[in-house]
This record gives C-alpha cells, structure tokens and sequence, in this order.
C-alpha cells in the first residue's frame, strides 16, 4: 500500500507518534510518505526505513528552522497569525499532494480544528482518510465547538481511538458509528533513548540542569495548559518539600519544563512566579528532541497531575525510560495503568493525594524501583510492530473495500 501520512506541525508528540508508526509500516512492506513542516525535527536525527519517505511541504513561515534548527523567533500575535493563515494554506498543500500520489489510504494526525478543511478536501478528491483522534474534543473550548467535532469526527472513513473511554466519547458525545472507530492504544516513545547509544548518566543530566546529585527530583515535562494541573502540583509542592526534609532530611527539588504556548501572557507569568518561588527548575519553552531525555535522566519521578485526558505521550516516554509515574486516573490513562504495578494513581485537582503519593515514591527506592519495571514492561506491550498491525488492518479493510487506486502521473 502507499500510505500517506500527515502532521503538519513538525515538532512535539504529534510528528513523534507518525514518524515511529510510519517506520512499523514501512517495515511491514509498505511506502509510507510523512507530509509534516519544514521545520521538521527529527530531520537527519533518527533514520527511517527505506520504505518511508519524508516530504517537508507546510508551515513555511512559523515552523522555518533557522540556525541550529529551531524556529526563526516571531512575536507572539505575528506567530498566531501566521499559523491560522498558514493552517489554511497547508490543507490544500496537503490535498494537492495527495491529489499527485493518490495514495491508497491518507492518514491524519492533528488536533488543530482545520483537520476539518483537510478532510473536506480530501473526501472532494475521493480518497479514503482515516483520522487518529488524538483528542475526541478540544481540552480549550472553541466556537462552535460541537459541530466542528462532529465533523472532524465523522468524515474520516475510519476514527483511530487511543482508548474505550475514547470510543464511548465519539460514539455518545459525538454520534460517530461505532463500526467506524477502532481502538489502538498509543505507542511506546523509547526511541527518545537513542538507538544503540549509551544512556545518559543522570549525574551529568543533573549537573547541567544545575542539580546536585543527592537531590530528590520530581519532573512535569510536555506543552503548558490548563488541563495538566501544573498548579495541583505547585499547591501539593511545599507539603511535599517539608515532608522529605523532614523525614530523611533530603531537599526535593520540582523540575518543569514544557512551552506555555496556549496559555494567555498573564497566566504564564503567574505559574512562573509560582515555580520560581518554589525554587523549581524550570524551562517554560519548548524542549527540543535532542534535549528531552536528559530532564527524564535527571528526574527520579514524572508528575502527571493532569485533570482530563485522551492519552498522553508523555506517559509512554516516561514508562519507556524507567522513570516512575504519579498520575491521574483520568481519560485513557485509567485503562493502562495498574495503581502499584506500574504507577501510582491519584484522583485528579486533589493536592493532597498527589502530595501522599509523591512523597510514598520519592521515600521508597524498591517501590520506584518496582513502577520502573512495571513501566517498561507496559510499555513493551505498546511497541510499534504489534501497533502498525492493527493499524494497517484498518487501513487493508479501507482498500479493499475501495478496490486500486488510479494514480495520476
């Protein structure tokens, strides 16, 4: 099959989750072609089967690297602008492209509410997309919100869900036809560990994040919003602190590293303040590929405060690494998680069970000893082979329900 797969952002979890599943298919037999920015991140630093192909075609403006790699800087009213002229733009490159290959099945990844350009788009052409619903509604409330998911929803022959929690949703929520949806949890991010290449000491991870070694750490990592409960873990913070000093005389120390690109300016400056006098670590930008396993190797425990979720990369990055979860039960994560097997679960916007649990883990060496292998079992059972399988099951029965695709020259 040639199989076209879109993220048109090139940075963060999104272009990470269709870059490992496109490398699962192609070493399944299949072309693959990844459509994401020119910004793309990962160029040049994990390598691909042949059978994938990367074509760098959208967000030309926002998302051009400059010197290093990284974004040329805008400011913050240009930046938004130009994504939402852009975001257009991008959904008739896409379609253009797609119209040119005519692949057997296009593949989407966004949770941007323009996917619903993209799909019109698309199903003007003829072609049979599948959607992966990363996110079944937008945690930040949108105009009209209802009927631009509804669509989102049921245009797409078929709807990935990473969950049944997700599935009820798009069936009850959002009227999707339950033959439609298939279920296929998120994958495993491992590959953040390098391929082959040793490990990062976390001496040295700590050294350079300006740590001492016998430092207790407890790491919020991933983009800034509202529904990640930064501030429920800020509030369980200081009981956290007095209760390590107090007990082993050990100083915990918060680690916060994520883009607060969705929050209004006065909020941000309010959770920095809020970090800063609690003497946090803290990184409130995006953290580039190369540099994310190096606040994992520095942290003793990953905080997942959140107060809702679909799934959450950040989860299967941490459980890949061996890094010891604290999360909510919420979304998708309830179904993965076993509390004491491979996590500990709280109930979310309660600081007081985070600050047990926090403190329980950062205590007990054999207790985070036994979450990290936990975790890395769980995540084994969500490696890429045995997901592109499934995937690509939904993706055969689309062809052949629609027969060879005419391809133009």
């Amino acid at each position: 099959m040639r199989i076209l797969e879109v993220e048109t952002f090139g940075q963060g979890g999104l272009i990470h989750y269709a870059h490992l599943l496109a490398g699962a298919l192609a070493e399944r037999g299949h072309e693959v072609i990844v459509v994401t920015a020119v910004g793309y991140e990962l160029e040049g630093r994990r390598e691909l089967p042949a059978g994938v192909r990367v074509v760098r075609k959208t967000a030309r403006l926002s998302r051009r690297p400059r010197d290093g790699g990284r974004r040329r800087p805008w400011p913050r009213f240009a930046l938004a602008l130009a994504r939402k002229v852009e975001a257009v733009v991008d959904a008739f490159v896409v379609a253009a492209l797609a119209r040119r290959l005519r692949p057997d099945v296009v593949h989407l990844h966004s949770t941007n509410p323009i996917v619903l350009l993209h799909l019109l788009l698309l199903r003007l052409l003829g072609l049979p997309v599948v959607a992966t619903a990363h996110q079944v509604t937008p945690h930040e409330p949108i105009p009209f919100q209802a009927l631009v998911q509804r669509g989102i929803h049921r245009l797409p022959r078929r709807v990935i869900a990473h969950s049944e929690v997700d599935r009820r949703r798009l069936v009850e929520e959002l009227g999707v036809e339950p033959r439609r949806i298939a279920v296929i949890p998120h994958g495993e991010y491992g590959f953040f560990a390098g391929d082959g290449e040793e490990p990062i000491d976390p001496g040295a991870a700590r050294r350079e994040l300006g740590l001492a070694e016998d430092e207790e750490t407890v790491l919020f990592f991933g983009y800034l919003r509202e529904y990640k409960g930064l501030d429920v873990l800020f509030d369980a913070w200081p009981a956290v602190a007095e209760a390590r000093l107090a007990r082993d005389g050990r100083r915990a120390r918060l680690l916060v590293a994520g883009n607060p690109v969705q929050l209004a300016p006065a909020r941000r400056r309010e959770l920095e303040a809020r970090a800063e006098s609690l003497d946090a670590v803290r990184h409130f930008d995006y953290v580039p590929f190369t540099e994310v396993s190096r606040w994992f190797a520095a942290a003793d425990v990953v905080a997942l405060p959140y107060r809702q979720i679909s799934q959450s990369g950040v989860l299967y990055l941490a459980l890949a690494l061996g890094v010891p979860v604290v999360a909510t039960g919420v979304g998708g994560l309830g179904e993965v998680l076993r509390d004491g097997e491979s996590a500990l679960v709280v109930p979310p916007g309660d600081p007081e069970a985070l600050t047990r649990a926090l403190v329980r883990l950062l205590e007990d060496p054999e207790l985070r000893e036994r979450l990290a292998c936990g975790g890395r079992r769980l995540a084994g059972e969500h490696a890429w082979p045995a997901l592109a399988k499934r995937t690509e099951a939904v993706f055969l029965d689309l062809a052949d329900r629609d027969g060879p695709r005419t391809r133009l020259p």
